[in-house]
């Protein structure tokens, strides 16, 4: 009798901590997409990126200005110029965005995915509703893919973040 307790314990107990498991994702298989702010000043300058096709040389700042944790969603946007990439960020990244935004109006905001720079964009005016939307120099065909590795990212780092 106290045998058979012992493998339904241990049974029960095996399900529950598969149970727990938090998500299917591997931490090594991430994307990672972060946004790195243009360095106007010789102090402030960490590195020189380079854009993989118009080979448009960057200075950035040392820091993302965001990262994985600060994406609500991404998704692929058709706007009149083609397809982009649209970020939209969660409340507290996006007042602290606006807040960056309105202080860099002019710099340009490069978007790194896994550490390769893949885009740029300028920032023209502050940027107060949380999206941004940035062309990409990859081809149109790997944008779809791309954005749904990213979300899958962003969603396993939420739900992480949430157990």
């Amino acid at each position: 009798m106290k045998k058979g307790f012992y493998i339904l314990a241990a049974l029960l107990w095996g399900i529950v901590l598969a149970g727990c498991q938090s998500t299917g994702m591997d931490v090594g298989d991430y994307s990672r997409a972060r946004f790195l702010l243009e360095s106007r000043n010789e102090n402030d300058f960490a590195a020189m990126v380079t854009l993989p096709l118009s080979q448009v040389k960057i200075p950035v700042q040392g820091q993302a200005v965001l990262s994985e944790f600060d994406y609500q969603s991404i998704d692929v946007a058709e706007v009149s110029l083609g397809k982009c990439l649209a970020f939209t960020l969660k409340g507290p990244a996006a007042r602290e965005f606006y807040q960056i935004s309105v202080a860099n109006q002019g710099s340009r905001l490069v978007l790194a995915v896994d550490g390769d720079p893949v885009g740029a964009r300028r920032i023209k005016g502050p940027i107060s509703d949380g999206r941004i939307f940035i062309f990409l120099e990859l081809p149109d065909e790997q944008l779809d893919e791309l954005a749904k590795k990213l979300q899958e990212t962003n969603f396993d780092i939420q739900k992480r973040l949430s157990s």
